[in-house]
């Protein structure tokens, strides 16, 4: 699961910028909340339901997971789409070249 391994990155970066959100699509916020916590992640959560679709539509999300590194002037940088094992050592050398 990316998740916590994003956590991991998260507070290896921090100190240098990193930021992390996560949006949550399932309808069940309470039970992503729970996730949260019981996995101590502690970036930033948003809800992004169908209804609404902003964050979705914007980047064009279709599957799950995505992920996006976007600079600090707000350019998508890098595009991963799906996750598994070892994953998070191609993240990481994206996330080194913004830094």
């Amino acid at each position: 699961m990316e998740l916590p391994r994003l956590q991991t990155l998260f507070e290896k970066y921090i100190d240098h910028g990193l930021e992390i959100v996560a949006v949550e699509a399932t309808h069940d916020t309470e039970r992503a909340t729970a996730f949260i916590e019981k996995k101590g992640l502690n970036y930033t959560l948003l809800e992004d339901h169908e209804e609404d679709g902003v964050v979705f539509n914007v980047f064009n999300v279709h599957s799950f997971p995505t992920s996006y590194l976007i600079d600090r002037e707000g350019r998508v940088m890098y595009f991963h789409l799906g996750f598994e094992e070892g994953d998070e050592k191609e993240i990481e050398e994206q996330i080194k070249t913004l830094l």
